[in-house]
């Protein structure tokens, strides 16, 4: 984030993301579940990847979706070979469901629902 009061204001205000404070580099810390943290560097000189940087899985995207929208958060279309969402800006692959938005800075995040994810380590 190139931004920390913007970053604040998007995270915690339109995510609903609790701040938990700062660690020693300077890194925020917003709250997840449970224990679970999401840490953003704060870096007036960066740049997105044009790629999804996390996704958050949700039990309800519909909710979810309309719940973020009333914070003000504006989700994408996708018109790819692969990927392609419908009018209400979701991507459906079998019983999978997911959309997209960007944060202040472009960073793409994902909400995600159903299916089987699976994590090779």
């Amino acid at each position: 984030m190139s931004d920390e009061a913007r970053a604040k204001d998007f995270y915690q205000g339109a995510l609903g993301l609790p701040v938990r404070g700062k660690d020693p580099t300077g890194m925020m810390i917003f709250g997840l579940d449970g224990t679970a943290s999401l840490g953003l560097m704060v870096d007036p000189n960066s740049v997105h990847s044009g790629h999804t940087a996390i996704t958050f899985e949700v039990d309800d995207l519909d909710t979810t979706m309309s719940e973020l929208e009333g914070h003000g958060v504006r989700f994408e279309d996708y018109d790819l070979p692969d990927l392609k969402t419908d009018e209400h800006h979701v991507y459906t692959m079998g019983d999978e469901r997911a959309s997209w938005f960007a944060d202040p800075d472009g960073n793409i995040i994902c909400l995600h629902q159903g299916g089987a994810i699976e994590y090779n380590m």
